[in-house]
């Protein structure tokens, strides 16, 4: 019994060691396992943040090189073309716009007011010098005149008061019966009744003109722009009723500046173009003198109307006034203008940019014909960077292929 026991007691004391080393051969091999799992996700997260900082690194490069490229464009100044002027003979004009004026225009009215009795002329009309107009109702004009009248004569009754008052004042201020200060006040009475006396008279002649008047006749031959459309109505003395202007000729008006102010004379022909008509007219007036604000000389332009195709009043019109005999000029694309200005070019010497003011007149393709300001050796730059400024270099440039 002691013997089967022994064994029994051997086999029972084996087998829980046994149990135990396969439970602890299991969370060994789980653990193996998740270890490698971790090692091989931290492999491939290393490998990706490589890749993603490479590419951004080389996008930044990129980047940095597009900049770099873009400065060094932006700093990079075009080519300049250029072109020489090229030497001509020209005839010297000016070219200026302005309004057609009447030749002559007035308004006319009545001198004295009244009631309008008759208007003679309508908008349109074409009279002639003298013609009568409108007329004037007489009545009332009479009763002015008869107004007029009885105040003159209750002037000279204060006066002949006034001058006897001064009479008698006189001797009793002589004999010491008043005192003097009556005798002064007497004095004064009668000048205050001259005058009035005079203002009557005045009046009185006024009126007498104003009956004369009660016609308005045209002043010169012309043609009718404004008018009543009817008689009835009451006009005050003074006041503008009727319009004549003179449209056999008209007059433009312009200015000019002071380098072509030194070649217009008097006399000197004018091409007056108003849409498709034109018609030549000459120079009567040139002020020698310059307007202080502008810097212009006035200048007036005689110009003939066509009756067969007429102008229009107050057209705007553009005019050619021809300077005389040909001259040397030089003729350069308007391109050399510099920008901003309308008599300066832009020159190229010594490599740098040099503005240069010139007196020009244009051709019929738009050149500037250049009389002053330019030699046949100068080169100019064509459509010049509106940032140009005067005395910066020029590092590029090739001339112009001539048109």
């Amino acid at each position: 019994m002691k013997a089967f026991d022994a064994s029994k007691a051997e086999g029972a004391a084996t087998q829980p060691e046994a149990s135990g080393v396969a439970g602890s051969e299991a969370p060994r091999g789980h653990k193996r396992i998740v270890a490698i799992a971790a090692v091989g996700l931290g492999v491939a997260f290393a490998l990706a943040l490589g890749v993603r900082v490479k590419q951004a690194n080389e996008k930044q490069a990129a980047v940095a090189k597009e900049r770099v490229t873009a400065q060094a464009a932006s700093t990079q100044k075009p080519t300049s073309k250029t072109a020489r002027p090229v030497p001509v003979m020209v005839r010297p004009s000016v070219e200026v716009t302005g309004s057609l004026q009447p030749w002559r225009s007035a308004d006319v009215g009545f001198e004295m007011g009244g009631k309008l009795l008759r208007v003679n002329v309508a908008i349109g009309d074409v009279v002639k010098s003298g013609a009568s107009l409108a007329v004037l109702d007489g009545n009332s004009a009479a009763a002015q005149v008869g107004q007029a009248e009885a105040s003159s004569r209750a002037a000279e009754a204060s006066l002949a008061m006034a001058e006897d008052n001064l009479r008698r004042t006189d001797a009793l201020v002589r004999s010491k019966a008043l005192p003097e200060a009556q005798g002064e006040q007497a004095k004064q009475q009668v000048a205050l009744a001259k005058a009035q006396l005079e203002a009557s008279r005045a009046t009185a002649r006024l009126a007498q003109t104003g009956v004369g008047n009660r016609v308005i006749t045209a002043p010169f031959d012309g043609l009718i722009t404004k008018a009543p459309t009817s008689p009835g109505g009451v006009v005050g003395g003074g006041a503008p009723l009727i319009r004549v202007e003179d449209h056999a000729r008209f007059r433009l008006s312009v200015s000019v500046s002071e380098d072509d102010a030194l070649i217009i004379k008097t006399g000197m022909p004018v091409t007056v173009t108003m849409r498709d008509r034109t018609v030549t007219g000459k120079v009567t007036t040139l002020v020698p003198s310059l307007d202080q604000g502008t810097r212009r000389a006035p200048v007036e332009v005689e110009v003939p109307n066509d009756p067969k195709a007429p102008l229009l009043a107050y057209a705007f019109v553009r005019a050619k006034i021809d300077g005389g005999a040909e001259v040397s000029a030089l003729k350069v694309p308007a391109a050399a203008r510099r920008p901003g200005s309308q008599t300066e070019v832009v020159k190229l010497e010594g490599g740098r940019a040099r503005f240069a003011r010139v007196v020009h007149g244009t051709d019929t393709e738009g050149n500037w014909l250049v009389r002053e300001g330019l030699a046949a050796s100068d080169v100019v730059i064509v459509n010049a960077d509106p940032e140009l400024k005067d005395g910066d270099v020029i590092e590029k440039h090739e001339a112009e292929v001539a048109k």
